[in-house]
């Protein structure tokens, strides 16, 4: 029966950020919330580069089990309350609340993705992720492993 289980979750992997860390769907709120730090890294430098859009559009797709157009959606949303509109504090703080630390990790982990799509990494870029890998408690270490 092990055997199965683990066959199971090969071939239907779970969508590690479809649930928070008391197991409801993850909201508009959270999601939004991831959005918007992927959009803000990829915005960080002077181009939206087309890499930087795949990657994010992917990334959602399977970290939060939703289609394309949820997800073209969702980014949609997300940039409207990009900041000043919003506080990035909030956002963090949202992310800090409802989900675990392997989550807040795979935020990171695609926060980098992000950051390096382009092959440069601005210094902006930087410090950005790793600020906002602090803000979310991951380690330096963490945080570098998953990049």
């Amino acid at each position: 029966m092990r055997l199965l289980d683990e066959l199971q979750k090969f071939l239907h992997p779970e969508h590690i950020l479809s649930k928070d860390r008391s197991g409801a769907l993850a909201d508009n709120e959270i999601q939004a919330a991831t959005a918007l730090l992927l959009l803000e890294a990829a915005h960080g430098d002077e181009e939206f580069v087309w890499r930087e859009h795949r990657l994010i559009v992917q990334g959602l797709e399977r970290a939060f089990g939703l289609a394309r157009p949820e997800v073209l959606q969702l980014l949609e949303r997300s940039e409207e309350i990009r900041p000043p509109t919003v506080r990035l504090a909030d956002v963090t703080q949202v992310i800090m609340d409802r989900y675990d630390e392997t989550q807040r990790q795979e935020i990171v982990r695609l926060l980098w993705a992000i950051v390096d799509a382009d092959g440069v990494a601005t210094e902006w870029e930087k410090v950005f992720a790793t600020h906002v890998a602090q803000a979310l408690g991951i380690s330096d270490e963490a945080a570098a492993q998953g990049r």
